[in-house]
């Protein structure tokens, strides 16, 4: 669902289905003390949030090497092979680091050159579904292929890639796709046609999106706290000082932060006005990207996908295409260890989570956003959210 207006009104009402469901279940077990403290609908909500709501890992229709366990050992090591990059010393994980939540710590990005925004975590993105801030794929694999050929991050050509690939890791490759597509592979010889070049390039990219798919988010004390909250386990009360638990009041009520930032994801995965200025040239974010989309080479229509296009393209039949409607929204990024990853925004243009705060608390008032209405926060209750967020990094 792409109109963020249809999207809006369908969380809402999930979320009162969830408060009157669990509202129920709370009414029936009165030796819960543990969620004293909350209302039957803030329970409702907190309960929403907790990373073991999240379920098992979707495969990707579209990809016939998802959840593959070979595709996603080569896959990690492609990953991090620093030689899929025209100068040598550029890989996934320069601007994918483990240690800064599979993000780096740069305002934006830098491959071989300098990009115009920040890379985006990527821990938990086989739940997602659509990839770049500004939503340009439908897919991870599809989301994969584009750095590789970009000038400004790895520099490659199809054929380069191909060549590396049959050069490196041959026996690995011709392993995962014989098994998988249960064919006899064809002599590859180099130099290799047009559409056997792509086709690589393609696998390649699936291979890769195999093992980011398996990056997890890790559990927080939030999540500690939840579970104790609700299933009156442990000793809540010291879990979360006075600070934080005023804090993740607020974000489920008053700040509406749960609005854009729900699920155990705390993402709805949807495009928002942010209220941020860019620095330099004019980014216009998702709207300079849905009209092209579903004409996309690789997306879900295209006939390097595999999924089903009558049955699993559903985002593409029904996508929102009002570039209006989208002029200057980005992705809205899970808040799952926000506070490790500075610095903030599409193009690191604000340093601090509590400068973020600060910036939303005035974007109503500044005309940059019409999306957020915070200017009745007090300056004490931004610190009270920012204390919550923190809790919302891995132990």
């Amino acid at each position: 669902m792409s109109d963020p207006t249809k999207f809006t009104c369908l969380i809402k009402w999930l979320m009162t289905v969830a408060c009157l469901v669990f509202s129920s279940a709370l009414s029936s077990d009165n030796s819960n003390i543990g969620s004293a403290e909350w209302s039957s609908k803030e329970l409702a909500l907190i309960n929403s949030l907790r990373l073991q709501n999240l379920g098992e890992s979707p495969v990707d229709p579209s990809n016939r090497f998802s959840g593959i366990t070979a595709a996603e050992n080569l896959g990690r090591q492609i990953f991090n092979d620093s030689r899929f990059s025209k100068n040598g010393q550029v890989s996934c994980s320069s601007c994918h680091q483990s240690e800064y939540g599979f993000t780096d710590s740069l305002p934006r990005a830098k491959g071989i050159e300098l990009t115009s925004r920040r890379s985006m975590p990527l821990a938990g993105v086989a739940y997602q579904q659509w990839f770049f801030w500004d939503g340009r794929s439908d897919s991870l694999w599809s989301q994969a292929l584009s750095p590789l050929e970009n000038p400004r991050e790895h520099g490659l050509s199809r054929s380069r890639v191909a060549e590396l690939v049959l050069t490196h890791y041959r026996a690995a490759y011709d392993s995962i796709v014989q098994t998988v597509t249960n064919n006899k592979l064809d002599e590859l010889t180099l130099p290799l046609s047009e559409t056997k070049t792509t086709e690589i390039f393609v696998n390649t990219g699936k291979i890769i999106a195999a093992f980011v798919s398996t990056i997890e988010h890790e559990s927080t004390l939030f999540d500690e706290y939840a579970n104790a909250t609700l299933t009156n386990k442990g000793d809540f009360t010291k879990l979360f000082s006075p600070k934080e638990k005023n804090g993740l009041r607020l974000f489920i009520g008053k700040a509406q932060c749960i609005s854009c930032h729900n699920g155990p994801l705390f993402s709805n995965g949807e495009f928002h006005h942010a209220g941020v200025e860019d620095d330099e040239t004019l980014d216009h974010g998702r709207a300079a990207a849905v009209e092209l989309i579903a004409q996309s080479e690789f997306s879900c229509y295209s006939v390097w996908s595999d999924a089903s296009k009558e049955k699993e393209c559903e985002h593409l039949r029904f996508l929102d295409t009002n570039a209006q409607r989208y002029y200057r929204a980005f992705k809205t990024p899970s808040l799952r260890g926000v506070a490790a990853r500075p610095p903030y925004m599409h193009a690191g243009q604000i340093s601090t989570l509590a400068e973020v705060l600060k910036n939303y608390r005035a974007a109503l008032t500044r005309g940059v956003s019409d999306e957020l209405r915070h200017q009745d926060l007090t300056n004490k209750e931004l610190e009270e959210l920012e204390a919550f967020l923190a809790t919302l990094s891995p132990l």
